[in-house]
């Protein structure tokens, strides 16, 4: 959770949800830790811990409809101009949903979402850190995701199945209302997945000469917002090309010994700037190996003992204890399920 951050906007929205259900603006402060202060510059970010208490707050307190009220997908044009502009001024709906996934970091940096073409089609996965079992993010970033598609859409509203790992909830119909197909609940994985013809079609709305003017300014964002913790960023993409090389010794110490070459710096150096960002290269090694060990589960048919090779491991056996502990399964499971999720 260290370094990273989400905007304030969504704080505001969630503030007033807290303050409809009877908790003040100061008891708001008190168990969060986000002050009047923080709320006031429309550019301000709330940091990873801030945020999470938040959700956690909202989640004991049942205010998951409520809140998903207040950060509606119309929102993501509201609050965020910067990325809304650049997403509707998209020469195709592939190019937008290229833009959402690649700006997403200007509303948050939390949690991952994958995109994986289909014949005719897109299939989104939405892996969730804070309250997996709540779907607060999930079925959010969904509603933008569907919000944006459907801008797109020339011919009516596109329709989406839509797969949630939270159990069902009181307000299920609307939500199946919104996709426009029955969502399920209580799935091994969040995913959404819609058909298109369209997505390479040209867009009648789109503007070339403007388009260039707000990528400039979504990158300008970016960067002011990840600024402080480029290092961090630019030793997880290291990370994951050093466990591609089938060449390289992929212990914890080979790893670090071979990142401090390729940024030709010394093991002293990194700890510290890291340490400046929060984060240190054991949270970062692992989380990579996180995430490629769920990528390579499921989008290739490497056996358990190459993935656990590949991702530098002493043992298949290690590998499973890892793979188990960080997410409550062992490595085959999660492989057996994916097909049987995805056959729809």
């Amino acid at each position: 959770m260290t370094g990273r951050t989400v905007s304030n906007r969504i704080a505001c929205r969630v503030m007033q949800t807290f303050e409809q259900a009877g908790l003040s603006p100061q008891a708001f402060a008190q168990r969060t830790g986000i002050s009047a202060d923080d709320l006031l510059d429309p550019r301000g970010r709330i940091d990873g811990l801030r945020h999470a208490r938040m959700i956690e707050l909202a989640c004991a307190m049942a205010l998951d409809r409520a809140m998903l009220a207040r950060i509606s997908p119309e929102h993501l044009f509201q609050d965020f101009p910067v990325l809304g502009n650049l997403c509707l001024n998209a020469p195709t709906l592939r190019g937008a949903i290229t833009h959402f996934l690649s700006y997403r970091a200007l509303i948050g940096e939390f949690d991952l979402l994958h995109c994986r073409p289909l014949p005719g089609g897109i299939e989104f996965e939405y892996v969730a850190e804070l309250e997996p079992r709540r779907g607060l993010h999930a079925l959010s970033n969904f509603k933008a995701l569907a919000t944006l598609i459907r801008a797109y859409d020339p011919a009516g509203p596109t329709l989406f199945q839509a797969h949630f790992v939270m159990p069902t909830p009181l307000f299920a119909q609307d939500v199946s209302e919104f996709f426009g197909a029955g969502a399920r609940f209580g799935q091994p994985t969040n995913r959404l997945l819609f058909h298109a013809d369209h997505l390479d079609v040209p867009a009648a709305q789109y503007n070339g000469m403007l388009a260039p003017h707000l990528l400039l300014q979504a990158r300008a964002e970016l960067e002011r917002i990840r600024g402080p913790h480029s290092l961090s960023a630019s030793v997880e993409n290291l990370i994951r090309e050093l466990l591609a090389d089938a060449d390289n010794d992929l212990s914890s110490e080979s790893l670090l010994r071979l990142l401090c070459e390729r940024i030709h710096t010394t093991r002293w150096t990194l700890r510290r700037k890291l340490q400046q960002e929060g984060t240190h290269f054991r949270e970062l090694e692992l989380k990579v190996k996180t995430s490629e060990s769920r990528r390579l589960l499921r989008d290739t048919s490497m056996s358990l003992a190459q993935i656990s090779d590949q991702l530098g491991f002493s043992s298949q056996s290690a590998f499973t204890r890892f793979f188990k502990a960080s997410h409550g399964m062992p490595p085959l499971s999660f492989r057996q399920r994916m097909p049987a999720a995805r056959g729809m």
